[in-house]
Formats: structure tokens, sequence, C-alpha cells
């Protein structure tokens, strides 16, 4: 079954996707992974947070639930506008990106649109649920996002790119960003 899968997505990627799908693709993407995958995660959360709380003052979760939701959102908004520009294409597999982008938020993470999502996920979930609800979402968000890239979206993007995905993922995490640090030169270090 998973070959299958990403069978069908490697022959969407040969597709010419008109505008017109590749706005509905992401409106579809919007109301699917903004709005019923948090709600799903959240009624989740709440199940969950009757048996195990982590108790946290209501105005702190409020602050955590601005700050990480604004960012996931940033996060998203500007890694489906570089998809758009860049790649040609979308985050949806159904109108994907044409070319391999290492670029941008894609050189910190193989996985940016993941990544925003989880902090928007833990931002939602901890304004309507608290914490605990913000945490059990972030996780939620973490296990199900990483199991399709690991075992479908991979798979595909190395047949679809062939040895240039293969050394990106090689030199690139896959979910968590690196930061930006300046590696010490030799040269530097001599006195």
């Amino acid at each position: 079954m998973k070959k299958n899968i990403v069978n069908l997505l490697v022959k969407f990627s040969k597709n010419n996707n008109s505008q017109s799908l590749k706005i509905v693709s992401l409106m579809i993407g919007v109301i699917f992974f903004l709005i019923i995958l948090p709600c799903i995660f959240i009624l989740t959360g709440l199940a969950i947070d009757k048996y195990f709380m982590i108790n946290v003052n209501r105005n702190v979760e409020i602050i955590i639930s601005i700050i990480f939701t604004l960012i996931g959102l940033l996060f998203l908004l500007l890694t489906a506008i570089i998809q758009w520009k860049i790649g040609n294409g979308t985050p949806a597999p159904n109108a994907p990106t044409q070319k391999l982008i290492i670029s941008e938020t894609y050189k910190y993470c193989r996985n940016p649109i993941q990544f925003g999502a989880m902090l928007y996920y833990l931002g939602t979930g901890t304004f309507f649920g608290g914490f605990t609800v913000g945490m059990v979402s972030f996780i939620l968000g973490f296990i199900f996002g990483s199991l399709y890239h690991k075992f479908i979206e991979e798979k595909e993007l190395e047949i679809r790119f062939g040895s240039e995905y293969i050394e990106y993922r090689k030199n690139t995490p896959f979910l968590f960003p690196k930061l930006i640090w300046r590696k010490a030169k030799a040269a530097d270090c001599k006195q």
C-alpha cells in the first residue's frame, strides 16, 4: 500500500497543475491542517487532560499560545510562499513543487511545514484547552507528520529528485531546525 501511495504522489508531480488547482489545493490544506486536524488533536488532548494535567498559570498559557501560534503560522506561510515561488507548487501532495527546494526555510530543516504546524498545534491547543492539550497536540503533530514524511514523502522525493535529494537529506536535519552557528575555522583559531 505504501508503494502505491508513493507512486500516486510521483504521478501527481508529473502533472502540469494550473493556478486554480494550486489555489484550491492550498485552501483544502488550510481547512484540514489548520482547522480540522487541530480540532481532533484538541479533543484528544482534552480527553487526556482529565487524567494527566500540567498546571500552568492561565496568563502564561495565553502568552505561550500567542507566541507559538504566530511563529507556527509564520513558518507555514513563509514555506508555502517559498514552495509557490521557488518550487512552482504547493504543500499539497496533489500539486507538489516541481523543483527541490533547499534554500530559505528548507536550509534549516527538511520539513518546515510540519515544524510550523507543530508549533501552531502547540499554540492553539494551549489556547483552547491548556498547556497539557497544547503538548498533546504538538506530540500528535510530531507523530503523524513524521510517519508520513519518513515512510511516504521521503521515498517520493528520492524517486523524483534522486541523488540531489539524497545529498540534501544527509546534510539537513529532518524536523527541528539547525541553528545558524558559525563553525570556527582553523585560521580563526590561530593567535
